[in-house]
């Protein structure tokens, strides 16, 4: 089977359809999804993802192929789509797919970079020529009847989809309703093509407003030796104990840069008389000391005094700071080495007096003083500052940090005047708005947020996850600095703004405007988009418009009179924002939860959006959506407001587009592939013919059109996990589910789109459960022990999202909530599903034995109970004898209750000994009891399973498992 995967299914034209896209065809898709990959390399992303900081951002490749495929007649060919993709070698025209293919595969032999071994440099780079340009837009015309298709991203975000547009010279519009994004736009849609390069002004304003800067700033950042200019500082809280009154600094580890285990440079405090003092030590392999940087004050949140070991717990400490009950301490300094390098010291009284100069100079300037005073608006969902005491959007700086970014905004206004008399009124915007991004960008590295890091050794990104997480250890960068401060960052922003230049140039600018989404149709009129292509907020994964709130306020500060429209309100518009956001619901009384509440505004305000979307398209208008969500609360919210919105879905593919295990996605609800989800307006609106459908016969279609999409897709080659081939089969659901829309019960009550959704999970799996496992009865398990044995083999983990592991339990007749108090067969961790093992379930044999109690509430497993009611207990009961008294003991217990003949437990020893990793302790002790360390072996068939030993060195236990083989 070729990489193409289709779940569309579209019919022959007649003169009152509609043409067929390319999307609703055969797709490239495993060829664009290792191009997305690869475009994911930290040190080789487009220029638009370093610009600015911003959030889930979507891989050009990705969005290529949704634009592409959205305008093209379908029967594009798939070489046809990646050249103008560029992607492929120069000359190779057919079979480009394959090619890129068997470079992946054949990757891990390279020697070069990635562009030699591929034969072509990453897509991004390049942008399509004139004439492949003039190919395409004739071909586009006769397709849309004489006119090139607008293109409409109508929550445009980091902008990707509307600037991959203008690049292909299409007309573009572009919405978004965030300012912070709404600014990128700006520069990457309108300033980019229309106003072009700017380096040398940029570079001499910027120069301008560093010199001035730094006038204010020198004496801030203070060095005992000549040349030595302070690049960053690492710092934390001093808080005093209540019990000796000493000093207690709130240090997790005391690394600086951590080299390798046990190597690097550390700061060493030294306590004396109730006070701390630090030295900064350079730790080797050889180093002969008994002091380990690893261990700091602050263990699992709570706070250990240094000088008479009393415990301050965390919700104690917290108040604290709330109350303002402490002190900033520079215990760490990174500075440049005048002989080359940098190097590091430990903070003295020296950074002490620089920051209390800062603080004496805001008590001293009224403008200081009221500079970003904006109130903090944060849920508690992404970690509240407030918490902290951080009210204000100004409290998230120290002092010192607070009087930097106030003197380089006051350097900006003073030098904003001569560069709008210098320059044109375009050119002057241009110029102010990329510099105030400069600025901007700055937060990142430099709050009370931004982490130190310590693998690195210097100041670590404020978002590393989707909250404002607050940091016992922080650093404080010298703005002035050359390295680290705001030269290094403007010049990235300028080469940004430059390579983005070089992209559009030559193409028409993007029509771009910050508002609701859900009211474009006065802006850019009804009817007259041909193709929207969206990637919208992904249901409750971020948090978008809190988020932002700290760059907005600064930009606010900078820019209110260059986009007086962007910056109205006090902060960010939430209001409308279209995500679940269940903190808006807080402390409202009534029937339904905050959760409830939460999705029905999600839904309510996408219905919206696609409502609008709907009357902006004229009639055969496409829309593609890409969404990056695995939980079924967000699949069922979007379908809904598709389907009342009263588009047609017609096509669903599956493209991998995030590096699995990213940091920031870690037990998030975002998969590790891209949905493009296809709809189209009809030419004519729908006739209501007041009809619904009965679920019990939309059901079986719906189960047999999730099998024979995950079946496809698994046949497919594409790099799917588990948990997406379940997302990707979702496509083809929702179609049959809105093609016989609406759907009601027996009793004439409305189905919802999620049990459709559930009925496609459970059909999934079983496909699952036929493809990888080959465990003989295993339908025939109870319910418990299949969701059990499910849940390892699709999650290949023991943590799961709850929604995930809830609705695979419904689809094996299990609800986890109901089972969770009696069986202990899971646990909550962070939200999430953590399933336990025989250690965490079954009661202590040798206790039960001797008659003491033992508590069967919270151990439920009685391990000399004769029966067993699920076969996961049987077999967890089986580990905890073998552990606990031995392989005699083990099988003559399993002899005893007819177990070593019992098919049900057979079959649950060969399915958790399929899924489960060959490390983990129940498989290991599994192994044990196979290989006849009981004495005799089990009468088990195990030629399907993979047995490898627990030790290298373990050669009586392999003699033992290949004789039984």
């Amino acid at each position: 089977m070729s990489d193409s995967h289709t779940t569309s299914e579209t019919e022959p034209e007649s003169d009152d359809e509609y043409t067929s896209l390319a999307i609703e065809g055969e797709l490239p898709l495993k060829a664009v999804g290792i191009e997305n990959l690869k475009e994911a390399n930290p040190k080789h992303m487009p220029p638009h993802r370093y610009i600015h900081p911003w959030f889930a951002r979507r891989p050009t490749p990705a969005a290529r192929l949704a634009i592409l495929g959205s305008v093209m007649e379908e029967g594009t060919s798939a070489d046809e789509l990646l050249s103008l993709m560029q992607i492929g070698p120069d000359g190779l025209e057919e079979n480009i797919s394959e090619y890129v293919q068997e470079r992946k595969t054949t990757e891990g032999q390279r020697d070069g970079t990635l562009g030699e071994w591929y034969g072509y440099p990453r897509p991004f780079t390049q942008s399509p020529t004139e004439d492949e340009l003039a190919d395409l837009h004739t071909s586009l015309r006769e397709t849309w009847d004489g006119e090139l298709p607008t293109v409409l991203d109508a929550t445009a975000g980091g902008g990707v989809i509307p600037f991959e547009s203008i690049r292909y010279d299409l007309p573009t519009i572009a919405n978004e309703l965030n300012p912070v994004p709404s600014v990128i736009l700006k520069v990457m849609l309108e300033y980019a093509p229309e106003v072009g390069s700017l380096e040398d002004d940029l570079y001499k304003w910027r120069d301008r407003i560093q010199k001035k800067a730094s006038e204010e700033l020198d004496d801030l950042y203070p060095t005992k030796r000549d040349g030595r200019e302070v690049l960053a500082s690492a710092c934390t809280y001093h808080i005093q104990c209540e019990s000796c009154a000493g000093t207690v600094p709130l240090m997790p580890k005391w690394w600086l840069h951590k080299r390798s285990a046990g190597e690097g440079v550390a700061i060493k405090p030294h306590y004396e008389n109730g006070d701390v003092s630090y030295e900064c030590v350079e730790l080797t392999e050889n180093s002969n000391t008994d002091f380990d940087p690893s261990e700091g004050t602050v263990s699992r949140s709570d706070v250990e005094c240094p000088h008479c070991g009393v415990i301050t717990e965390y919700e104690e400490t917290r108040e604290l700071l709330k109350n303002g009950e402490f002190e900033y301490q520079i215990y760490g300094v990174k500075y440049d080495d005048p002989r080359g390098g940098s190097g590091y010291r430990a903070g003295d009284d020296l950074d002490q007096q620089a920051l209390k100069r800062a603080e004496e100079r805001i008590e001293s300037d009224f403008e200081l003083l009221t500079f970003l005073s904006e109130k903090v608006e944060v849920s508690s969902r992404i970690t509240d500052p407030a918490t902290y005491g951080m009210e204000e959007w100004r409290d998230i700086f120290n002092p010192r940090q607070l009087v930097s970014h106030y003197e380089y905004c006051n350097a900006f206004r003073e030098c904003a005047e001569e560069i709008r008399e210098e320059y044109d009124t375009r050119e002057a915007e241009a110029i102010l708005t990329i510099l105030t991004i400069s600025a901007s960008k700055m937060i990142d590295r430099n709050s009370r947020m931004s982490p130190w890091d310590t693998g690195r050794g210097y100041p670590a990104n404020m978002f590393m996850s989707h909250n404002y997480s607050f940091r016992r250890v922080f650093c404080d960068n010298n703005l002035v600095s050359e390295t680290m401060g705001y030269e290094d960052t403007s010049r990235k922003v300028i080469d940004c703004y430059e390579e983005l230049v070089e992209m559009a140039a030559g193409r028409d600018a993007a029509e771009v405007y910050c508002g609701d989404a859900a009211d474009l149709t006065s802006k850019v009129g009804e009817g007259s988009v041909q193709a929207a292509v969206v990637d919208p907020p992904y249901y409750d994964s971020v948090m978008y418009a809190q988020l932002a709130d700290g760059f907005y306020v600064l930009q606010k500060a900078y820019l209110s009179d260059v986009h007086p429209e962007f910056f109205t309100s006090e902060l960010t518009n939430k209001s409308d924002e279209a995500v679940a956001n269940t903190s808006r619901f807080e402390g409202l009384e009534g029937e339904k939860s905050k959760k409830q509440l939460a999705k029905e505004d999600y839904e309510e305000k996408m219905a919206e959006i696609f409502s609008e979307l709907y009357q902006t398209l004229e009639p055969g208008g496409v829309l593609t959506i890409m969404f990056t969500h695995k939980e079924t609360d967000a699949w069922d919210t979007l379908s809904m407001s598709l389907i009342e919105a009263g588009f047609t879905i017609t096509a669903t593919h599956p493209i991998t587009s995030e590096m699995p295990n990213r940091v920031v996605m870690r037990g998030s609800q975002s998969a590790d592939s891209t949905i493009l989800l296809t709809g189209r307006k009809p030419l004519h609106e729908k006739e209501d013919t007041g009809g619904a459908t009965l679920w019990d016969d939309v059901k079986s279609e719906t189960r047999s059109e999730a099998k024979k999409a995950a079946r496809e897709l698994l046949d497919s080659g594409l790099s799917l996990t588990k948990t997406d081939t379940i997302i990707a089969a979702f496509g083809p659901t929702l179609r049959v589910f809105a093609d016989n829309y609406p759907v009601v019960d027996k009793k004439g009550e409305e189905v919802p789109p999620r049990d459709a959704l559930s009925a496609a999970r459970d059909a999934v799996a079983e496909v699952l459960a036929e493809r990888y496992l080959d465990t003989k009865g295993f339908d025939d398990l109870d319910g418990l022990t299949r969701w059990y044995v499910l849940s390892w083999l699709i999650y290949e983990t023991d943590t799961m999202p709850y929604d995930e592991a809830r609705q695979l339990g419904i689809g094996v007749g299990v609800n986890i909530d109901d089972v969770k108090r009696d069986t202990k067969i899971w646990g909550k961790s962070s939200g999430d599903v953590q399933l336990k093992t025989h250690s965490n379930r079954v009661q202590d044999i040798v206790r039960v034995e001797n008659g003491e109690d033992v508590s069967s509430r919270k151990y439920p497993v009685n391990p000399t109970d004769e029966r067993f009611s699920h076969g996961i207990d049987a077999v967890h009961s089986a580990i905890h004898v073998y552990e606990t008294k031995g392989p005699e003991a083990a099988w003559e217990w399993l002899s005893d209750r007819g177990l070593k003949n019992d098919e049900r437990f057979r079959t649950t020893v060969t399915a958790l000994l399929e899924v489960l990793p060959q490390e983990h302790e129940t498989a290991e002790t599994l192994r044990d009891i196979l290989s006849g360390r009981t004495g005799e072996y089990l009468d088990i068939d195990i030629s399907n399973i993979n047995l490898n030993v627990r030790g290298e060195d373990d050669e009586d236990n392999q003699a033992a498992l290949n004789e039984f083989e």
